[in-house]
């Protein structure tokens, strides 16, 4: 293996890692089921430019 291979080779098990952790070793997607932070809008702010009458 050659110099020039070697951050090539770093860089594809990097992205081996992360497809792992994304699908896991059973190839379902893992996503996460928790709530994420409301936006302030949808919370009674501002309301957005196409909810103004």
């Amino acid at each position: 293996m050659s110099d020039d291979e070697a951050p090539v080779r770093s860089a594809a098990r990097a992205h081996l890692s992360q497809l792992i952790e994304m699908f896991g070793t059973d190839g379902c997607l893992r996503i996460s089921t928790a709530p994420a932070e409301p936006d302030p809008a949808a919370v009674g702010g501002e309301p957005l430019d196409d909810e103004r009458a």
